[in-house]
């Protein structure tokens, strides 16, 4: 089975034209048993082992400059430090998230460390970024802008979805254990890869409580 998702997954970071339309006319049970099961150790996957984690051609950089329409909806519960990639209400793939040290409760001002929720736009990717690569997301919008104004404060921005800070190591396993960003959500450097590989710029994400 682990030879089965790995080739699915891989033929749909390829990206030929041909690739894709066979993807789309992968029948919904099939789809769903190659990319939701979970995946049984394999070596050549090992991070750690390979001694790299990220730049791997298996998430090629170049890949977002053409839509997949692979993911329409990503969905994150800050409670569980889960985000869900959707696509027709079904889930597709799952990924363990970092957040700040607060957590809980909505964003409301600049500089309150507190990660937004509600339903936005992952709307453009920032290939230098200081926590490896980030997508966008489109906060604050009109209602954060004017219930932050009635605090008198600003709603501040730039909230992120990225990957890991700078270290002398590669892999930083440790440092996603704890909630650590500044109200972004925070991905494994290979996660941030697979993510931006299979997210097009301009779908909606939606941050739960």
């Amino acid at each position: 089975m682990k030879f089965l998702v790995y080739s699915i997954f891989l033929t749909i970071l390829s990206f030929s034209a041909n690739s894709y339309a066979a993807w789309q006319n992968l029948p919904n049970h099939l789809l769903a048993q190659a990319v939701c099961e979970d995946v049984v150790y394999d070596e050549d996957f090992d991070y750690q082992k390979l001694g790299q984690t990220y730049g791997l051609n298996i998430f090629p950089h170049n890949s977002y400059a053409v839509h997949k329409n692979l993911v329409d909806h990503v969905i994150v519960y800050k409670s569980h430090h889960q985000m869900l990639l959707m696509r027709n209400n079904n889930v597709i793939k799952k990924y363990w998230i970092a957040l700040s040290d607060r957590p809980v409760g909505k964003k409301q001002y600049e500089g309150d460390r507190r990660t937004p929720e509600g339903t936005y736009t992952l709307d453009y990717i920032k290939e230098r970024s200081n926590y490896y690569r980030a997508f966008h997301i489109s906060y604050p919008n009109e209602n954060d802008i004017l219930n932050a104004r009635k605090m008198g404060m600003k709603p501040g921005g730039m909230i992120m979805i990225h990957g890991q800070p700078p270290s002398k190591g590669e892999y930083q396993e440790t440092v996603q254990r704890t909630n650590w960003t500044n109200g972004c959500i925070a991905l494994l450097n290979p996660d941030i890869d697979e993510f931006i590989s299979l997210v097009d710029v301009g779908t909606k994400i939606t941050i739960l409580p």
